[in-house]
């Protein structure tokens, strides 16, 4: 009892169902050529330090608190220049791109094509013989 919907395969190559592609292993060691920090990445791992310090001491000042007790403690020259760091240093994220590339006027027009006409002296000489 065979299908009468059911075609039987033409014999051409390649006429079949292609295979599925195996998934690779993740490698072990590490990648020569990690892929860059974007904005989401680096805003992602300060909040979830933050969540750490506040899970951990309570609030960021109980951790920072806790921080320069230990400082102090140990006299470790690195975590003072940690708190320092953060307390006095100023942030540069905020700066704005200026661009100063020089404009190039090719219609003559401009006020700087003005005043440079005016510093331009004529030294070419009358039919008379004398120069203006």
């Amino acid at each position: 009892m065979k299908s009468e919907e059911i075609k039987p395969t033409d014999g051409r190559k390649g006429n079949k169902r292609k295979k599925s592609i195996p998934l690779k292993p993740i490698p072990e060691r590490e990648r020569s050529n990690k892929p860059a920090m974007n904005y989401a990445k680096k805003s992602r791992k300060k909040a979830y330090a933050k969540k750490a310090l506040k899970t951990v001491f309570g609030s960021e000042v109980a951790a920072f608190e806790a921080a320069a007790k230990k400082a102090k403690e140990t006299g470790n020259y690195n975590m003072y220049k940690m708190l320092f760091d953060y307390a006095y240093e100023e942030e540069n994220t905020n700066k704005k791109v200026t661009n100063n590339a020089p404009v190039i006027n090719f219609f003559g027009n401009s006020d700087v094509s003005k005043k440079i006409e005016d510093r331009i002296i004529d030294v070419t000489q009358d039919s008379d013989g004398e120069a203006d």
